[in-house]
């Protein structure tokens, strides 16, 4: 690659501009604005970010909405936010996903001059221009339901800064043979980087969490891309209405008042960090020895969950808890969790996986071949929340006893 212009760009998709806030199972009466809204305000974060940035363009991964399901209100909004990056002179390329391929927008709808979109046919090349000198190449196809042809993707005759755009579920392997250095993906809610080196593949996930599975930070990538083709990126915070799952380990706990003010003080802490946003919040309380039988009662639970809503739950962007469960268990000490040990990377690793339920559990790749559709693969299904936290309890535990064994 010859050298060329430093520019930067953000990329974005599986936006879903039409589907609110779920997951519940009755939503409480103030956060019903936000659980419809948290998309579209999401996505002005997004648009907010390429202006902020001076962004040469936009690379949006697909799936911004399904127009058929969308009302007017939601299309008019989408067409203002391009339209402000149309009047800041920001380009948009819009590659179609599996609710929005072009064909699907109504001809009667005009997007602004800004925007491209990208269809699932061959693949084209866009050749990015700032005052008429090209900057980057372009090639782009839109969803196809299967692996594009592989060979049709590649790096650009003259030299320029080549990116791939792609909506589907990709393997590592032909991306890192293509000898193009940025592949932005789309199809995956949550923001994911493929060991494709020396290609850089990231799927940006999401902007909003739209359900209790969409745990954690949702945000936007910026891409900075130097005269030398040098590539740096930031994960940019764009949800309005964060889903946060909190695990509280204690070695005693007698009383409710306690529990009740040992969660406030994580509250306390939370608030102080979150930001302008909403945050849904599931707690599990886990009691190592002593645990009264009042603090196992799920009507204490509801007791100490009415609480903390009516302290922090109230106010405009405060914090929701959704969930409260308290169980018995060995606890381990927050020590071996820092600890720079296989012990340690391990225990880092469950809890990662605990506060994270969109992060994939499978078991069944352990499983010995003829075991496929045999009753030891339903046995080792993980598919509920509740079946996945006792999984990765035992999990733990059982750790502990092989790495720490003497």
């Amino acid at each position: 690659m010859t050298p060329g212009s430093p520019f930067r760009f953000i990329q974005t998709g599986d936006i879903h501009l039409d589907q609110p806030l779920g997951g519940l199972a009755e939503v409480p009466k103030h956060l019903r604005e936000i659980f419809l809204s948290a998309p579209r305000q999401a996505f002005q974060q997004v648009v907010e970010n390429a202006l902020l940035h001076e962004v040469d363009f936009v690379l949006i991964t697909g799936n911004v909405l399904d127009v058929r399901q969308s009302s007017p209100v939601i299309v008019g909004f989408l067409l203002d936010q391009l339209e402000t990056l149309n009047d800041a002179g920001i380009k948009v390329y819009w590659v179609g996903g599996e609710s929005d391929p072009p064909a699907r927008w109504p001809a009667s709808i005009h997007l602004p001059a800004n925007v491209h979109t990208i269809g699932p046919g061959k693949p084209i090349e866009i050749l990015h221009t700032r005052d008429e000198d090209a900057i980057c190449n372009i090639i782009a196809q839109g969803f196809i339901g299967r692996d594009p042809s592989w060979g049709q993707f590649r790096p650009d005759a003259a030299g320029l800064f080549t990116i791939a755009a792609l909506h589907g579920d990709f393997e590592s392997e032909s991306i890192a043979r293509s000898g193009i250095p940025y592949w932005a993906l789309g199809g995956k809610e949550l923001r994911d980087k493929l060991n494709a080196s020396p290609a850089i593949a990231i799927y940006a996930g999401s902007p909003q969490g739209r359900t209790i599975t969409h745990n954690g930070q949702r945000s936007c990538t910026l891409v900075e891309v130097d005269e030398e083709g040098d590539i740096a990126m930031e994960a940019i915070p764009t949800d309005v209405c964060r889903w946060q799952s909190e695990i509280i380990e204690l070695e005693n706990c007698k009383k409710v008042s306690d529990l009740t003010q040992i969660i406030r003080n994580r509250l306390n802490t939370l608030n102080t960090t979150k930001g302008n946003r909403q945050l849904m919040i599931d707690w599990r309380v886990i009691v190592a020895n002593e645990a009264t039988r009042e603090l196992l009662k799920e009507e204490t639970w509801q007791q100490v969950t009415n609480e903390l809503n009516k302290q922090f739950g109230l106010e405009p962007m405060g914090s929701w808890t959704y969930e409260l469960t308290v169980e018995t268990g060995a606890v381990i000490p927050e020590a071996w969790y820092q600890e720079q040990s296989i012990c340690g990377d391990y225990l880092r690793l469950t809890r990662e996986l605990a506060a994270d339920p969109s992060l994939p559990i499978d078991l069944h790749t352990f499983l010995a071949p003829g075991h496929e559709e045999s009753q030891l693969s339903e046995a080792v299904a993980i598919e509920s929340r509740e079946n996945r936290r006792r999984v990765l309890q035992d999990a733990r535990r059982l750790g502990v006893q092989l790495l720490r064994a003497e």
